[in-house]
């Protein structure tokens, strides 16, 4: 039987000939243009060849399961049977792992499992198989605690730790940028010398220690950013380490990451294979023998939206699937209303199920590294390593990640990148979907749970702070809120009033002319809350508003929109605006009485803030 060849259909073709379509279809524009930068500066090209030279990733850690990665879900209502009868209700529903969070922790927000002592804990795992589960802790400041009940009742039930799957999760100096207040180094150093030395004696073997990211990302550091720290931390806790007495060839092989996932694939997938060359680095230059890092992946709250946030759902799903190509060993997929509070049943259940579509119907993952030999990712991948290891140097030369985050300059480092991307968000050049992009002012509410953790709690006999470091807190930011707070105000306003803040939109000529600058305008002015009235600049006075904006084309302008401006000062508008560049008619409309050219390019959100203030007579 003769073999078909689909390939041999199509032209072989190379990047040059690519590079030729390219340029054809720029029409004299520069190349350059269309070339974009990550939060890095890494030039992102529009066309890419295949790899030369393209080496294979470090070895990840064995499986012990068929999975391409541990299927996690976070554990994080406050009341313990709620959380136990959460934890069955996944396992049994296609989950493979727990996330057991703890109040006060990076990303538990209001909630988490409000575990007080060993008892309690007993009735949060009453029905789950510890052994035949992957467990991580995330218990913030109270890691070393929680660490210490886990591990008592693993023993209480008699399993042998070195056939269990748990990630003890020690993360101070995360507590500590989250926080801002740690133990002493030199009591930090001796616990984890106590803590290992007796998760040891136990015949664990997972990670102990965690270089946990997500208090970084969530305060808007970039990738490379997020890679460097991650690295310096693990370098401060080998060192802690150290210090209480383990070598750096026992610690090494314990430690883990715990990264995040966001909607950005192809950075996704290239920061998490960076992560994998950077430890390799990391151990090739200290000495120490290869051995895996253990990758947890979380998707980001970061990017997450209080508004229209069913959005959430494809963020989830988009971030999930590169983090899996990117070689996780698990993943944490946040349920599409976190944002909005402590989320129900269908939202945890929505949450397990983009994963399970992945690995189970799309089967993401059963090839392992399958974006190797990419120009774009490998490409990416080597860059952002090289960046974070500047980083990682930077603040290794500055005394070590617990010291620069004492003096404030990891702070400072993800503030001038935050500024940068708070830019470019209000200027609508990073779109939201749902928030600044396409909103829907008339969207339902979202259910979550009434559930909060109780005001005293406490973990009984925690660890007490021993001569307490301190630092500034690392406030933590998602990036629709600037957009969502305008949204949050109108809502206000029209619970109080019966209507949102509203603009005329005078329309000029026949609605081919006006449609897609009164749609462009319409929608932005949705996205800070604020409603559109669209008719001819005539009935301005009867819609009883006071500002309008003039909306149609070019042409009708040169003829129309002077007249129309007059029209409408004379009709009692108090702010007059006109969507598009004026060009040479700017100082014709200014007299006229335009006060403002509404185009893309400009900060927008600035821009609804001083119309919402306005239009609800709030100048102050």
């Amino acid at each position: 039987m003769s073999e078909l060849k689909l390939a041999d259909e199509f032209p072989v073709l190379e990047r040059d000939d690519w590079r030729a379509l390219v340029d054809a279809s720029l029409k004299g524009r520069s190349y350059e243009t269309l070339r974009t930068r990550t939060a890095d500066g890494i030039i992102i090209e529009p066309v890419y060849g295949t790899a030369e030279n393209a080496t294979p990733l470090p070895a990840a850690p064995a499986r012990t399961s068929a999975e391409a990665w541990t299927l996690v879900q976070r554990a994080d209502m406050p009341d313990i049977a709620a959380a136990n009868s959460q934890m069955l209700d996944d396992l049994t529903n296609g989950a493979s792992g727990i996330s057991l969070v703890l109040p006060g922790s990076i990303t538990a927000g209001a909630s988490g499992v409000a575990v007080t002592d060993a008892r309690s804990l007993q009735r949060l795992f009453e029905g789950v198989e510890l052994d035949l589960i992957d467990l991580r802790l995330d218990g913030g400041r109270h890691g070393r605690d929680l660490a210490l009940l886990v591990l008592d009742e693993y023993k209480r039930r008699r399993l042998d730790l070195s056939r269990c799957s748990l990630t003890l999760g020690l993360d101070p100096l995360g507590a500590f940028a989250h926080g801002g207040k740690v133990t002493a180094r030199s009591e930090l150093s001796r616990r984890f010398g106590e803590m290992f030395t007796l998760a040891t004696g136990m015949d664990h073997q997972g990670p102990v220690t965690q270089a946990d990211t997500r208090v970084y990302h969530g305060a808007g550091c970039s990738e490379a950013q997020e890679l460097g720290f991650a690295l310096a931390t693990a370098v401060d806790y080998l060192r802690m380490l150290e210090a209480g007495g383990i070598a750096p060839a026992d610690a090494a092989p314990r430690m883990s990451m715990m990264l995040t996932a966001d909607a950005d694939q192809f950075i996704t997938i290239a920061k998490l294979r960076a992560a994998r060359l950077l430890w390799a680095r990391l151990l090739d230059v200290s000495g120490l023998a290869p051995t895996p890092v253990t990758l947890h992946v979380e998707t980001a709250v970061r990017m997450m939206s209080k508004r229209d946030p069913h959005v959430n759902l494809l963020r989830a799903t988009t971030a999930s699937f590169a983090a899996g190509n990117g070689g996780a060993d698990s993943v944490s997929v946040l349920p599409f209303t976190h944002a909005l509070g402590l989320p129900d049943g269908f939202a945890r259940r929505m949450a397990r199920n983009v994963q399970s579509l992945l690995l189970e119907e799309s089967r993401v993952g059963r090839v392992r590294d399958a974006t190797a030999g990419s120009g774009h990712v490998e490409d990416l991948t080597h860059e952002l390593a090289r960046s974070a290891w500047s980083i990682f140097q930077t603040i290794e030369t500055a005394g070590g990640m617990m010291a620069c985050l004492t003096d404030g300059k990891v702070q400072v480092m993800i503030a001038d990148v935050r500024a940068a991307r708070d830019t470019d968000i209000a200027r609508r050049k990073i779109p939201l979907t749902g928030v600044s992009e396409f909103p829907n002012l008339n969207e339902a509410p979202n259910k979550t749970l009434d559930m909060s953790v109780p005001a005293d709690w406490n973990i009984a006999g925690a660890s007490p702070t021993a001569g307490v470091e301190t630092c500034s807190p690392l406030q933590q930011h998602r990036l629709a809120e600037g957009f969502e707070a305008l949204r949050d105000a109108s809502d206000v306003h029209l619970a109080d009033t019966g209507n949102r803040p509203a603009v005329f939109l005078a329309a000029l000529g026949k609605p081919a002319d006006f449609t897609v600058r009164a749609t462009w305008m319409s929608n932005l002015l949705a996205s800070g809350g604020i409603d559109a009235v669209t008719g001819p600049p005539e009935e301005f006075a009867a819609s009883k508003l006071g500002i309008a904006c003039i909306c149609s084309s070019d042409t009708v302008y040169a003829s129309g929109a002077e007249a129309a401006a007059r029209s409408l000062a004379q009709q009692g508008a108090k702010h007059i605006m006109m969507a598009g560049k004026p060009g040479e008619m700017e100082a014709v409309l200014t007299v006229a009485g335009v006060q403002r050219f509404v185009h893309a390019g400009q900060n927008m959100l600035e821009l609804l803030n001083e119309l919402s203030a306005l239009a609800t007579g709030d100048s102050s």
